[in-house]
Order: C-alpha cells, then sequence, then structure tokens
C-alpha cells in the first residue's frame, strides 16, 4: 500500500511537471523576437532609419497583427500599400489551421506562402500601425505632402519632369507635369518631339515609373479640402502603344463616412475604362 501511495505521488508531481513546462515553453514561444532583414533603400530614394533597422515583433505581436489583416487584391496592394525594402520572415506560421511561410513587410501588408499558393493580407485599421514601419495612412500624408509644393517653393516646382521607357529601345522618353492655375499640364515626349499634351483639374499630380503590370507609368491625381487634407486619389495605370497613351482601368480612393462604425475610412473601387488617356473625361467618372 505505502509502494502504490508513493508511486501515485511521482505521477501527480510528473504531471504537473509537465504542464508546468508546458507553460514555459508557451510562454517562451510568445516571447520569441523576429529581426527584420534590410535591404537597399526605398524606391523613393529614402535612406534606412535606425527604426527601420531595428524594427522587430513578437509572436504574440503577429498573432495579434495577423488578427487584425484581411486579404486584398494585387490591385488593391500595387495601388494603396507601400513597399519598404524592411521584411520580417516567419516560417511555420498557423494561418486558418494550415502551415505557412509569411514575409511581413514594414508596408502593413503580409504575404503567405504554402508551396504553391500565395495569400497577401493587408492591415490598414488604426489599431495596425504599431506594428509596421509605414501605413497607408502614412502613404495618403507623405504623398500629399511630397506632391503639393508650398507656397514658398511654387514658383520653383512649376514644372517636374519623369524619365520614362515607351519603346524600350535606349531612346530618351521623359513626362514633363507643369502647373498652371487650373491645374496641371501632362506632356509625352519620345526622342525629344511631343506626342500627348493634356490639361488634368486637381490638387495634385504624381507620377510612377516603376510599375510591376507592365504600364508605362501610373498617373496618380489628388483632390484636396480646403484643409490641404487629401479625400480623393485618382490612380491610372497608363499603357503605350502605337505612339500613344490609353488605359483600361481606374482606381479610386475616396474618404468618407463608414455606414457600419461612422468613422471615416478609404473607401476604394476599380472602374473598367477602355480608352486613349487623350480622350478620358474624369468629370463623367467622379
Amino acid at each position: 500500500m505505502k509502494n502504490i501511495l508513493i508511486n501515485f505521488l511521482i505521477l501527480v508531481l510528473f504531471i504537473a511537471s509537465c504542464k508546468g513546462q508546458d507553460k514555459d515553453e508557451k510562454k517562451q514561444l510568445e516571447k520569441t523576437v523576429y529581426i527584420a532583414t534590410c535591404k537597399g533603400k526605398y524606391s523613393t530614394g529614402e535612406e534606412l532609419t535606425d527604426k527601420d533597422k531595428t524594427w522587430t515583433l513578437n509572436k504574440n505581436e503577429i498573432d495579434k497583427m495577423m488578427i487584425l489583416s484581411h486579404p486584398i487584391t494585387e490591385n488593391e496592394w500595387h495601388f494603396s500599400y507601400p513597399v519598404t525594402p524592411c521584411n520580417i520572415d516567419v516560417k511555420n506560421y498557423v494561418y486558418k489551421g494550415k502551415k505557412y511561410n509569411l514575409q511581413i513587410n514594414g508596408g502593413s501588408y503580409v504575404s503567405l506562402f504554402d508551396g504553391k499558393d500565395k495569400i497577401l493580407l493587408g492591415c490598414d485599421l488604426p489599431d495596425c500601425k504599431k506594428y509596421f514601419l509605414k501605413t497607408v495612412e502614412n502613404m495618403e500624408e507623405e504623398d500629399a505632402k511630397t506632391s503639393l509644393p508650398t507656397k514658398k517653393d511654387e514658383q520653383s516646382v512649376q514644372i517636374k519632369s519623369y524619365k520614362v521607357e515607351f519603346n524600350k529601345n535606349k531612346i530618351q522618353d521623359i513626362l514633363l507635369v507643369e502647373k498652371k492655375d487650373n491645374g496641371f499640364i501632362l506632356e509625352a515626349k519620345s526622342d525629344n518631339t511631343a506626342f500627348f499634351n493634356k490639361n488634368f483639374v486637381c490638387d495634385f499630380i504624381d507620377i510612377e515609373t516603376n510599375t510591376k503590370n507592365n504600364q508605362a507609368f501610373n498617373l496618380t491625381l489628388g483632390y484636396t479640402d480646403q484643409y490641404q487634407k487629401t479625400f480623393r486619389k485618382v490612380v491610372i495605370p497608363v499603357f503605350y502603344n502605337n505612339n500613344d497613351l490609353y488605359i483600361e482601368k481606374i482606381f479610386i480612393t475616396t474618404l468618407g463616412t463608414s455606414a457600419k462604425t461612422g468613422d471615416e475610412e478609404w473607401i476604394r473601387k476599380e472602374i473598367s475604362k477602355k480608352t486613349s488617356l487623350k480622350e478620358l473625361d474624369l468629370d463623367d467618372i467622379l
């Protein structure tokens, strides 16, 4: 009888020890820190900061961030999320019952790989800000700041030029954006010969030449209110063919009020519009 009691006590102590060990391992896993890997610099030319280089997330933070994230399309990612040269890689992360390798970019999005398929998640809620280097809101604000010249330097930023490649034949192609009283004039030149000229009525304009879907460039038109706050952005992927510029789709992001929460949020929509850029009439769309 005495031996039975001793064996029973040993079994109880062993089970308790295992449970305590499991708890310790779980706590240790939650505290596991993942360090970002940064390469090069931002596409805008912006150098890496100390914040970029020391960006880390622990397992518990990643779990919370993943709960806040939602699936996004390639177009949403391309036109709405900033891309940073810093990524955090996590292997064998369990998402919805399946293991994935994660690549968390500092621009508020996550790429999931299972060896075959790729899933994109975006994290654009206010609570997401603390987990990333750049947010969708940051991108909107920075675009407005960099594209809207102040009165002090307005005279020196009347014309901006952008190098592009229309024919892929090493002939110098260029886009010129000239600020006017009633908006901006966009002019396209190939081999120093102008072949396109159009006036756009908006508050700021931006050109992106580092594109991913074979377009010549992305044209972004911005609109601000009386307080210089951006409330709408129109992104137009522009293609080149037969000495002409044409479009297939338009992406519109507008700041509005959510019917569910009553809070301000960015509402995005995609419009199919196959036409030449010259004939595009935004008044019929906006």
